[in-house]
């Protein structure tokens, strides 16, 4: 893979701590946006608020292999025999805020040799924002796709067969009390989640921020169960009013 940016950036935080090294990546205007979509990446670092790592990560725009386009996100982190966090990833601040109904939307591609282990391995998530702090987690632990934290958990499906092919997601969050919330999740274009009229509002604040790239939370005090090498690839990143137009593949 060729690497058109990479960022090696050192951190020493956990998820629920504030972040100490961060980069800005200058977010496109929102005028450039279609109706309907608040925010968009077509698979690069540039473009986010922030993009950070801690330890040995790295976050990177590469060439190839991408889902559609001339890019795509690459992130890595590698176990350095320590505790602590483990993270390499981009972030997007104010992604919504109470009241609010969206969709994010994304691809993602595992290797075509990822050791599937009963690990937790982040690939996105949803944090409260002043003050911050964990609350939301999707990620991949053995060959299903799962998520959890302080709002729902539950499963999204299985990849058994999904290794080396990009992967499509989708989930709606509604931010609501009174039983007026909603989660929803879209796995390669089929609804495998869906939760409405439910309570879904952030743990301490009015609004969230998205992040995504890779997330080993296992490592944080113990050792790897698969390779200690681990990447996931990102692209077709979307903030959406609509499943259609956060569906990856209804865009290019």
């Amino acid at each position: 893979m060729k690497r058109r940016q990479a960022l090696a950036l050192l951190g020493g935080l956990g998820l629920a701590g504030p972040l100490a090294t961060l980069t800005p990546s200058g977010p496109a205007s929102a005028a450039e946006l279609p109706e309907g979509v608040y925010f968009q990446n077509r698979g690069s670092v540039e473009g986010w608020d922030y993009s950070y790592t801690q330890k040995q990560g790295s976050i990177s725009t590469i060439d190839t292999p991408t889902y559609k386009g001339a890019h795509s996100l690459e992130a890595t982190q590698t176990y350095i025999n320590e505790t602590g966090g483990y993270h390499s990833e981009v972030l997007q601040r104010g992604a919504q805020s109470v009241g609010q109904d969206r969709y994010y939307g994304q691809a993602i591609r595992l290797a075509p040799d990822w050791r599937f282990h009963n690990q937790n391995v982040t690939f996105q998530q949803w944090s409260p924002e002043d003050p911050e702090g964990p609350w939301l987690l999707m990620f991949v632990q053995g060959d299903e796709i799962r998520y959890g934290g302080r709002a729902v958990s539950g499963t999204v499906g299985k990849i058994t067969d999904l290794r080396g092919t990009w992967i499509r997601l989708v989930v709606r969050l509604k931010l609501a009390d009174d039983g007026q919330g909603a989660y929803e999740v879209w796995l390669n274009g089929r609804k495998t989640v869906s939760s409405t009229g439910i309570t879904l509002l952030p743990s301490t604040s009015q609004t969230i921020r998205w992040s995504n790239g890779i997330y080993c939370t296992a490592w944080r005090d113990g050792t790897p169960a698969g390779a200690s090498t681990l990447t996931i690839l990102h692209d077709q990143h979307r903030i959406a009013a609509s499943y259609a137009l956060a569906e990856p593949a209804n865009w290019t």
